[in-house]
């Protein structure tokens, strides 16, 4: 499948859910949403000609292409990253298959995982939906499993300091 008909899908999936059942970012003012040139929410390949044009695009000092909004955008022109956000697809591979399991983002600086508020399942069940079509295509499933190396590395590390 094309990247951009991966990007798409994932989209469609995510299009009517979100993580809590009212606007979370009322919770934290909408803190996800305010970025800087040190963070920002990393653009998976081919979703560069969705994403809203206020946006700032750019790669970090890692080398990934990241999307910075001002606070503000068109919710149906936020990255994928944005979509899942406090949630990760964690793509692990067990007796040589693929497998999709949904965690928090060890990246995650949410008040959602901070004070345990509980997350909309539907929304968690399409997270692991969008998983499995980032599967589809080679580029965005090798930038998917560069993902999840980076979360099983920052989960081996709290591991460590727990």
């Amino acid at each position: 499948m094309k990247k951009e008909k991966v990007i798409e899908s994932c989209y469609s999936q995510l299009r009517k859910v979100t993580p809590l059942d009212f606007d979370c970012g009322k919770i934290c003012d909408g803190k996800c949403c305010k970025g800087d040139e040190k963070t920002g929410m990393i653009i998976f390949p081919g979703e560069e000609k969705f994403i809203d044009e206020s946006m700032k695009i750019f790669k970090n000092k890692d080398g990934d292409t990241v999307a910075v909004c001002n606070g503000s955008c068109d919710r149906n022109k936020r990255p994928l990253s944005c979509r899942i956000y406090p949630l990760f697809p964690l793509l692990t591979t067990s007796e040589g298959k693929d497998r999709v399991k949904v965690i928090f983002d060890c990246r995650a600086d949410c008040p959602i995982v901070e004070e345990g508020y509980e997350i909309n399942r539907r929304f968690e069940k399409a997270v692991r939906r969008v998983g499995k079509y980032l599967l589809l295509n080679n580029e965005t499933k090798e930038c998917y499993k560069e993902l999840s190396q980076l979360q099983e590395d920052y989960l081996k590390l709290l591991e460590k300091f727990s």
